[in-house]
């Protein structure tokens, strides 16, 4: 595997009111030239899919999830992200760090498989959430693909509020072309799957 990059360690101090920040989520679709620093990036993935505690073998994190199977993986596309380059990025939970899975300008590739939604490019970075069947159906049996999609919203959620509360823009994403958006990360459709995607980014 590549060497990972270590992103910035997050805050947990300050901020906005929470009851303040839901007040203000809104989903949005504009966003300026403007880069995204690699400290809100930081704070972002943190808020989705961090680790705030470990006890008896189990890793607590910022999103619920049923049984604590957490199926859900984050790629990003840093179209400008400050300290990137541009491409694709995996990352990485237990060392809070991204792993650079492909180099080069894939926030059109994205547009197109987001059925021509062009924020995908125009946004700082996209994020596109995958779900790992395997962690739930090996629980759950079939009744675990629900909880799959329970759990990317949780994680969606947990985005919009966190990317408010840094004064950025941002809208998640549910139209989009399975088979395109799983060549994207890479994921076989299968065992890995993309279920969810959204865009985060300064705007005007």
């Amino acid at each position: 595997m590549p060497e990972s990059i270590q992103l910035p360690k997050p805050s947990t101090d300050a901020g906005p009111p929470v009851w303040e920040t839901i007040a203000l989520r809104r989903s949005v679709r504009g966003y300026s030239d403007e880069p995204m620093s690699l400290e809100q990036l930081s704070q972002l993935l943190w808020s989705t899919h961090g680790v705030t505690a470990s006890r008896g073998g189990h890793e607590f994190r910022t999103s619920p999830s049923a049984g604590a199977c957490y199926p859900i993986d984050v790629y990003v596309v840093a179209n400008r992200v400050e300290g990137l380059e541009e491409g694709l990025y995996r990352y990485l939970v237990g060392n809070h760090g991204l792993v650079l899975m492909r180099a080069g300008s894939i926030g059109a590739e994205v547009s197109r498989a987001a059925v021509g939604q062009r924020m995908c490019e125009r946004a700082a970075c996209a994020f596109i959430w995958t779900a790992v069947v395997p962690r739930t159906t090996g629980r759950y049996g079939e009744r675990g693909h629900r909880y799959l999609f329970l759990d990317a919203g949780h994680v969606g959620q947990n985005l919009y509020l966190a990317a408010t509360a840094l004064g950025l823009g941002v809208c998640t994403i549910a139209a989009f072309e399975d088979e395109a958006l799983d060549a994207v990360v890479g994921a076989d459709g299968t065992v890995e799957t993309a279920v969810y995607a959204a865009v985060v980014g300064p705007t005007p």
